[in-house]
C-alpha cells in the first residue's frame, strides 16, 4: 500500500464521516423546537390544573390547601416565564405578569379566609388562557 492510496482512503473516510455528521444533525433543530413547544404546553396545562385545584379547595372551604395550590401555580408560571424569556419570547413572558399578579391576589385572599379568592383565581385562569 502506497502513501497515495492511504491518503485516498483517509480522504474517503473523512468525507463519509462529514456527510454522516451533516445527515445526523439535519433534523435536530426541528426536534428541539418541537420539544420546547411540548414542554411549554405541558407547563401551561400544569399551571391551569393547579389553579383549578385551588378553586376546588376554595369550594370545600379548605383555604390552606387553596393557598398552597396557588403558590405552586405561581412557581410554575414563573418557570414558564423564565423559559419564554430564555428563547426570546419576551412579549409572551410579559403577559404572564398579569397571571402572577392574579395568583398573588388569590393566594393573599385565600390566606385571609376570603371567598373573593375565587374571583381572583378565575381571573388568573382567564389571563393564563389569554397568554397561551
Amino acid at each position: 500500500m502506497t502513501l497515495k492510496s492511504v491518503g485516498w482512503i483517509a480522504l474517503a473516510v473523512t468525507v463519509a464521516f462529514g456527510i454522516g455528521w451533516m445527515i445526523g444533525g439535519s433534523g435536530r433543530a426541528a426536534l428541539v423546537q418541537e420539544q420546547r413547544a411540548l414542554e411549554e404546553r405541558a407547563g401551561f396545562a400544569e399551571a391551569r390544573a393547579l389553579v383549578l385545584q385551588g378553586r376546588v379547595d376554595l369550594f370545600t372551604v379548605n383555604f390552606g390547601n387553596a393557598s398552597a395550590r396557588f403558590e405552586e401555580a405561581r412557581a410554575k408560571v414563573e418557570q414558564l416565564q423564565a423559559a419564554l424569556r430564555e428563547v426570546g419570547l419576551a412579549e409572551r413572558a410579559g403577559r404572564l405578569e398579569i397571571v402572577l399578579a392574579q395568583l398573588r391576589d388569590a393566594q393573599r385572599l385565600a390566606s385571609s379566609l376570603d371567598q373573593a379568592a375565587q374571583s381572583a383565581a378565575t381571573q388568573a385562569l382567564d389571563a393564563l388562557d389569554a397568554a397561551r
